[in-house]
């Protein structure tokens, strides 16, 4: 049966753990109407994506 030879250490677990931890959300300003979107996605303030018209206003 395989059983781990010694105990990892807290350093060793965790350096094998270092890419799991939580990243910030990444921003950028909608070129239409200013608001802070994210990235690749229509902005739900004014319905704009790449410059065009997606969807309607949601304050029309």
């Amino acid at each position: 049966m395989a059983v781990p030879k010694r105990k990892i250490s807290r350093a060793h677990r965790g350096n094998r753990r270092s890419h799991l931890s939580l990243q910030r959300t990444q921003l950028v300003r909608c070129t239409n109407c200013g608001a802070m979107i994210r990235p690749h996605t229509i902005c739900k303030a004014c319905g704009h994506y790449r410059g065009r018209q997606i969807l309607r206003a949601a304050n029309d």
